[in-house]
């Protein structure tokens, strides 16, 4: 995911470094699913990734492909064990797809909604008329 623009000193000052390090080591591939970063392709019901071009413009396939949206693949580093952006140990770093990027952050997501949600209860119960 691209850092948020107010998260971005949390990063240490060369993480355009690490994140090139991370990728030479993927083979530029997603580490988890085996996608190769700027794949042209679908994928299907069962999440299988099915390549139409290894690389392109995805508006060169308007419309649908055998049912699909053609989709770009775009790889990123994410935070695997320890979500704290200063850790940047190797083992904690993996080259992702999206889609096994947001899988393996979606329970850190929904943990975080449900405690803004409990948070703005509270707030608006102290602010509730009698």
């Amino acid at each position: 995911m691209p850092i948020k623009p107010e998260n971005r000193a949390k990063y240490p000052a060369n993480w355009s470094e690490i994140r090139e390090r991370i990728r030479a080591r993927s083979s530029d591939k997603c580490e988890w699913c085996g996608v190769n970063n700027h794949a042209i392709g679908y994928r299907e019901h069962d999440g299988t990734f099915v390549v139409i071009a290894n690389t392109g413009n995805v508006n060169q396939w308007p419309g649908r492909v055998n049912g699909h949206k053609p989709i770009r693949i775009v790889l990123t580093v994410a935070h695997i064990h320890d979500h704290d952006p200063a850790n940047c140990a190797d083992d904690n770093l993996a080259h992702l797809c999206q889609r096994c990027h947001n899988r393996h952050d979606q329970p850190m997501r929904l943990a975080n909604a449900a405690r803004s949600r409990k948070a703005g209860k509270a707030v608006s119960d102290l602010f509730a008329s009698a």
